[in-house]
This record gives C-alpha cells, sequence and structure tokens, in this order.
C-alpha cells in the first residue's frame, strides 16, 4: 500500500508539471502571436512537455500533443494565429510523430525494464528459496547471501552482508588451503567439504561448490554451501560404533581361544608332564653317576643334553600357550601357512594321541607365503581340529587327514583341507554350520561361535571356507586363501 501511494503521488507530480508546461506554451504563443506577430520560438517550447509526456507516460504522450495541436487550433481560430494554415498543419503532425516516437521508444524501454525485473525476481526467489546457502564475495568480502546462508550461519537478514569470508571459516580449517578465502582472479571451479563458524561459535560442516562469475561490474566467487552437519555426526557415530564393534569383536576372538585354550589343558598337562618326568629322570641319573663316580664323562653329559632337550621341549609348548592366550591387534604379515598347519597340529598332538586318533599331515612344497595374521590363522586351525577330534569321540574308526596344497587358476589358491571320520552332518545342517551359536555338539561342548569366528578371521583375510559331509560319513572343512599381492608388508614370519 505505501508503494501505491508513491506511484500515486509521483503520477500528480507529473501531471501538474505537464500542466504548467502546456499552459507555459499557451502563454508565451500568446506573447509571441499578439505583441511579437511571429511563432519562431515558442513553437519549440511545445516539445518540452511532448518529449517529458513520452518518458514518463510513453505512448499517452499523445494526448499532450493532441493538446498543444488544439492550442495551435484555438490560436489560429481566434485570429491571432501567424504564419499559414499549412505551417500550422505541420506543426500538429511533428507534434504528433515526436509523441509517438518518444513514446514507442519509451514502451520498449519500459517493457525491457519489466522483463528483466520478471527476471531479476524469478532468480531472487530461486536463490531465496534454495536448499543450498548462496554466498557471493568478492575481495574478500561478502557481497550477498541468501537466507537459507543466513540461517545456516545464525545471521539475520543481510547481517553477513560486508563481513570478511575468513570470518566465517572455522579457525582450524584456516591455515589449510581451502579456496573459500580466495581472490576470484583465475579461480578455478572447485567442490570440497570444509567446516564453517557459525554466529554462536558451533561448528558447521558444508559441502562447498564454489566458481567465478560476473556480479554486477566486476567478477565475484560465488559459493554453494549445503549444510552437511548430520551426515558427518552420523559419520562419526559410524565410527564410533565400528571401533567399538571391532574391540568387542577382538575381546570375543580372545575369550574363545581361551576357552578352547581351557579345553585343551588336560592334554597340555600331560604333555608338559613329559618333558618335566624326562628333566627329572635325566637330573638324577646323572646326579647318581657323579656322586657314585660310575658312568664315564660323556653319559654325564648326554643326560645334560637330554635334560636341555627336554626344557626346550617345554619352552616351545607354554611358547605357544601364550601366544594364544596373548591379546593383540591384527598384525598382518608374510607368514608361512604349511608352518602354522604343522604348529596346529603338533600343539594338538597330545589330545589326538589320547583320544586314538590317527593323524596323516601332507602339506605341499608349492604353497606360497600369504598375507595374514599367524595368531588368528592358528585359532582357526585349532578350532577345527579341535572340531574334527571332538566329532570322532565314539567312532569305531578315528583317522584325521591335513593337507595343504596349491590350486592354481583358482581366485583363493592355497588351500588347507582338514578331514575326518567322525559322526558327519546332515546336508541341511551344512549352511548353518557357520551360524553364530548353531552347535551339532551335545549340550554343554562348546559354545557354538568357533566355526562363526573362524569364518570371521578367514573373510578379513579375503579367503573362504566351506564344509563338505554326511550324516555318520565323516566331514571336511576346506580353507581357502588368497595369494597377495602387497609388498609394503613386514618380513616373513616363521
Amino acid at each position: 500500500m505505501p508503494f501505491l501511494r508513491v506511484r500515486e503521488h509521483r503520477r500528480l507530480f507529473q501531471a501538474a508539471v505537464l500542466a504548467f508546461l502546456v499552459a507555459m506554451y499557451v502563454a508565451t504563443g500568446v506573447y509571441f502571436h499578439v505583441f511579437l506577430q511571429t511563432n519562431t520560438v515558442y513553437t519549440h517550447v511545445a516539445y518540452i512537455p511532448i518529449v517529458l509526456a513520452g518518458m514518463w507516460w510513453g505512448r499517452r504522450a499523445l494526448a499532450v500533443a493532441a493538446i498543444l495541436g488544439c492550442v495551435i487550433v484555438a490560436f489560429r481560430l481566434s485570429g491571432i494565429g501567424v504564419g499559414r494554415v499549412s505551417g500550422d498543419a505541420a506543426r500538429i503532425a511533428l507534434f504528433g510523430a515526436v509523441a509517438l516516437c518518444v513514446g514507442e521508444l519509451r514502451e520498449k524501454v519500459r517493457s525491457g525494464q519489466d522483463a528483466l525485473g520478471v527476471s531479476e525476481e524469478k532468480y531472487r526467489q530461486l536463490a531465496e528459496n534454495s536448499l543450498a546457502g548462496i554466498c557471493v564475495y568478492r575481495d574478500g568480502r561478502v557481497i550477498y547471501v541468501n537466507s537459507r546462508c543466513s540461517e545456516m550461519l545464525g545471521y539475520r537478514g543481510g547481517g553477513l552482508i560486508g563481513r570478511s569470508i575468513s570470518e566465517i571459516i572455522y579457525d582450524e580449517d584456516k591455515a589449510k588451503d581451502f579456496p573459500l578465502g580466495g581472490a576470484a582472479a583465475g579461480f578455478p571451479d572447485l567442490h570440497y567439504e570444509c567446516r564453517l563458524a557459525a554466529k554462536d561459535g558451533s561448528v558447521v560442516w558444508v559441502d562447498v561448490a564454489s566458481s567465478v562469475v560476473d556480479y554486477g561490474d566486476a567478477p565475484a566467487v560465488l559459493v554453494y554451501m549445503y549444510d552437511i552437519s548430520d551426515r558427518k555426526e552420523a559419520e562419526q557415530k559410524r565410527r564410533e560404533l565400528s571401533e567399538l564393534a571391532r574391540k568387542q569383536e577382538e575381546q570375543l576372538v580372545h575369550s574363545t581361544r581361551l576357552a578352547e585354550l581351557g579345553e585343551m589343558a588336560a592334554a597340555v598337562a600331560h604333555e608338559l608332564n613329559q618333558p618335566l618326568t624326562g628333566i627329572r629322570n635325566f637330573a638324577r641319573n646323572a646326579f647318581y653317576m657323579i656322586e657314585k663316580d660310575v658312568g664315564t664323562l660323556d653319559e654325564v653329559k648326554d643326560n645334560l643334553r637330554l635334560i636341555s632337550d627336554q626344557v626346550d621341549r617345554a619352552s616351545r609348548i607354554i611358547n605357544q600357550m601364550r601366544e594364544l592366550t596373548r591379546k593383540s591387534e591384527r598384525q598382518f604379515a608374510l607368514v608361512d601357512v604349511n608352518g602354522i598347519v604343522r604348529e596346529s597340529v603338533e600343539f594338538l598332538t597330545p589330545q589326538l594321541r589320547l583320544s586314538g586318533v590317527e593323524t596323516t599331515v601332507s602339506l605341499a612344497d608349492d604353497v606360497p607365503a600369504i598375507v595374514g595374521d599367524r595368531i588368528r590363522l592358528e585359532q582357526v586351525f585349532l578350532n577345527l581340529l579341535t572340531n574334527a577330534r571332538q566329532a570322532m569321540d565314539g567312532a569305531a574308526e578315528r583317522r584325521l587327514s591335513v593337507r595343504t596344497y596349491f590350486d592354481a587358476g583358482m581366485a583363493r589358491p592355497v588351500v588347507v583341507e582338514i578331514a575326518d571320520t567322525g559322526k558327519g552332518f546332515a546336508p541341511e545342517e551344512a549352511a548353518k554350520l557357520f551360524t553364530p551359536f548353531y552347535s551339532t555338539k551335545q549340550a554343554g561342548h562348546g559354545t557354538g561361535l568357533g566355526l562363526a569366528i573362524s569364518l570371521t578371521i578367514i573373510e578379513e583375510h579375503n579367503g573362504a571356507i566351506d564344509a563338505d559331509g554326511s550324516r555318520g560319513n565323516g566331514a571336511t572343512f576346506r580353507v581357502r586363501l588368497p595369494v597377495s599381492q602387497e609388498t609394503n608388508v613386514s618380513e616373513a614370519d616363521t
């Protein structure tokens, strides 16, 4: 409404000005006709209101020209006209031509201005209603922001206009080579993420697309900002949850390893008892020989050498147990698969012997080293060997076959195969074997997590496990591992 009143007042002022000029024209005409008897000068005064009317009102300037033409006719009819009638007709026609030309030009200018105004309003609405924050700056100073940008950074209205662009960059990111605060000259189109500082000091993560545009009369930098703070927060939470899950998985793997070691405790104690008994007997023999002065020096040395061998044997068992009980982070390095399989079988040999299992080991010479975690791979093989031994409890025939081979042409060519003659499993159970807490063992025997954890460990090595078997006819498990092309690993772990 205030705009309409201003517009109406302006039109009244323009009409008053034109009326005054027309009146001046009439007065000048009377003076020149009556007193000077000429119309040479005063006729040109008529073009002033005609041109002004055309500039202000467009084609409606013809009405002013018509009024001035009527004044000329009135002069002629009143007898104060000067010159010929044809001259008056020519002047009236010229008034109309000038009014028409100026009016047409004004209409075209007005149409162009209206179209420009509509276009500017359209793009202004697009900018103001955009979901992206839009900022334009030149020479490091903000010269335009839309409402979304102001809202994003906590400013009202044009609160950002005139501020340095560096004021809205987060302090820790100012030291980085972010082009948000750069100059327009030679500025390339860019897409990046950075942090901005809101008015209240909070941090706003934004996805930025920027480019150089002509804004006004000089180049400027146009910046589109999308608020991605929620996405960044979600990513941070995912990382935290992933880290928590990884730690819990590490704990679960460690706990399972301890549980399996607990099940082996009796056999381990039996295995340690043998070297300890040997140490005691060989020590007594050597002491007796020295005390009674019987036997030769070489015989005493032989007993001492046997004591040393038994100590080394016990030390190997203890060290292997220590490795199994150690809680460690994943440590990938070049490892010898045959060596890990051999150590796993040797560690379980006492249990297998106590259970009456006949064990056959066949390790191919052409199996290459792979990149893996030795302790975790050993845990997998110990779990599969222990499951095989337990599956043969009560079986009339107890044979365990362990072999490795290189299956050339396959994506995972390194294969470790463990086959037993135990109770096996039904075909419909094969798909469930690696499901957590599923077990074919009797209640109270095992947690049902061994194969699930083994599958997870092998998948961490980009490998796979498959199982074949039938009820009453034993089972075969195959661990398939890839040959890694990585070269930036530690020295081979033997």
